[in-house]
């Protein structure tokens, strides 16, 4: 008898019989270019656009120079996209770093991997000599590694998009396959670097600077553990599945379905690359936003109050974050996920850029308007969220067992009759496992402009651009877009920044890794190296 889809956390595939790093380490060291399907490596190519782009356009910010002010410059062989060239190790962390410090950078379904996945195996081609193919499979195999590991942890503090302890496992995978190492070492090196996993505290996350720093560490350890793993120290290679393993500790039920699947099911393929910083949730507020602005009339329009309308855990993560906020001290990760101030952003000035992100003061248009920014929890947009190929809406890394009670509650009883097996199966949903190149994310808003001459302008969407679940044109085309847009800033001309762009976007073509002609005859120095090729 087939089990219900609305019963909580029943049945799901069983924990597999064969360690899970030694069946990773297995695949990604006999991984080859040709072993990737064309559609795979389309999103890599994507995902390394969009990720260099994020990198170079927070370099323009000012927590671009505070980050660039803390890395050793050494001449070295590698470029960081914050300025200068160093060691790998050094430009790996800072390249990381700054994709993700504005939450610029993109995700697969497991995670925002590209701090690690990206950016370590970039350094490592760079400073080896490493050709374009050689890249994007050290890439790919971080990806469906980490992935498959930050997918498998579906509730509790370390679940959700922004898990940083994953990346001590794309760090470890991508240096490892650039650089060539034994099934056998990466397993170790793997074990290893997973063994101590960061505790994220919420307080130094989002309530400090600092917190742009959180998939440091984790890279760091991930190198350091591939080091470990060549001197001869070995790592308990069963440490995820055993009965005091990590994934139980983590998590209370944990997917074991996605331990499976390598070479048949590929994480990256569920590619989302963001247009503006912030998350999902924060981008749908904004295209809503800029669509109701687009209907303003010709010439200003006072606005009186802005109501947006979204899943619930649009709504909670704002309130989280303007815990955080305050007229004197904006911290960048509280800033870049405001709703509020993102919808400001968007109505006043016609976009949402990283430069604007946790601009300081108390005055001025986007403030005030901010304040006058009312957010809604609507059902029926948590209910489409819900209904997503992974259930999101709702932020499931603040609970435990008992999904299925806590998300009827949050949606009222009226939608959990309407819908019993979006809401009461969410638990079961979130341990299958769905093909990641048909996965649809249903992130969406409304936001509703009441002016002072009582008219009210709406704007609405069902998903932001660039989301997994688009066409694959459109990821390509925001990838593109902002790696375009990022070299504008820093005095590319347009048409160099288009050549440029197209370029990088086909890296895995080049007979070896540099990203010295990027920045060759840009007007800022600040994020290139010394342009040599």
């Amino acid at each position: 008898m087939d089990t219900p889809d609305w019963i909580p956390f029943v049945g799901g595939p069983s924990r597999p019989a064969e360690p899970f790093l030694e069946r990773a380490a297995g695949w990604a060291a006999a991984l080859s270019y040709s072993d990737i399907p064309h559609p795979v490596r389309r999103a890599g190519r994507a995902q390394l656009t969009s990720g260099v782009g994020a990198a170079l356009r927070t370099g323009t910010h000012p927590i671009g120079d505070r980050i660039r002010g803390s890395m050793e410059s050494s001449g070295a062989e590698t470029t960081v996209l914050g300025g200068g060239r160093t060691a790998p190790a050094t430009a790996a962390v800072n390249n990381g770093v700054l994709a993700s410090a504005l939450e610029f950078d993109g995700s697969v379904l497991g995670g925002r991997t590209d701090a690690s996945c990206v950016f370590v195996p970039l350094a490592y081609a760079e400073a080896t000599g490493a050709d374009g193919e050689e890249l994007l499979v050290a890439q790919v195999a971080a990806n469906e590694i980490a992935a498959r590991l930050g997918a498998a942890v579906t509730t509790g503090s370390f679940a959700g998009p922004d898990a940083a302890w994953i990346h001590a496992a794309g760090a470890a995978t991508g240096r490892a396959v650039i650089e060539d190492d034994s099934p056998d070492t990466l397993a170790d090196a793997l074990a290893t670097a997973l063994s101590e996993p960061p505790r994220p505290i919420e307080r130094s996350a989002l309530g400090a600077d600092a917190g742009v720093w959180r998939p440091a560490a984790p890279i760091r350890t991930g190198l350091a553990a591939v080091e470990s793993a060549r001197s001869g120290i070995e790592g308990r290679t069963d440490l995820i599945e055993g009965d005091e393993g990590l994934l139980s500790g983590l998590c209370r039920r944990p997917a074991w379905g996605y331990l499976s699947g390598f070479g048949e099911r590929w994480h990256t393929a569920a590619l989302s690359v963001g247009l503006v910083p912030g998350s999902a949730y924060v981008a749908a507020a904004t295209e809503a936003a800029l669509e109701a602005r687009g209907r303003f009339d010709r010439g200003r329009t006072t606005v009186r109050a802005v109501e947006v309308y979204g899943p619930h855990a649009l709504c909670s993560m704002d309130a989280v974050a303007n815990r955080y906020i305050e007229d004197s001290r904006t911290p960048i990760a509280a800033a870049v996920r405001s709703v509020r101030r993102a919808t400001a952003e968007a109505l006043v000035h016609g976009e949402n850029t990283p430069q604007r992100v946790g601009a300081r003061g108390g005055r001025g248009a986007i403030p005030r308007i901010a304040e006058r920014v009312e957010l809604t929890h609507e059902p029926a947009l948590t209910i489409a969220a819900l209904r997503s190929s992974v259930p999101e809406g709702i932020e499931f890394d603040g609970m435990g067992r008992a999904v299925a009670p806590k998300t009827a509650r949050i949606v009222g009883a009226r939608a959990t009759l309407r819908h019993p097996s979006a809401v009461l199966g969410a638990g079961r949903r979130l341990a299958d496992v769905p093909d990641p190149s048909k996965v649809e994310r249903r992130i969406g808003a409304r936001v509703v402009v009441r002016t002072a001459d009582e008219r009210a302008v709406e704007g609405r969407l069902e998903r932001p651009s660039g989301v997994a679940g688009a066409p694959p044109a459109e990821l390509r085309a925001v990838a593109r877009r902002k790696c375009r847009e990022s070299l504008e800033a820093l005095g590319v001309s347009e048409s160099v920044a288009r050549s440029r762009t197209d370029r990088l976007s086909r890296i895995d073509e080049a007979p070896e890794v540099r990203l010295g002609w990027l920045f060759e005859g840009s007007a800022s120095r600040r994020a290139g190296g010394d342009g040599n090729t």
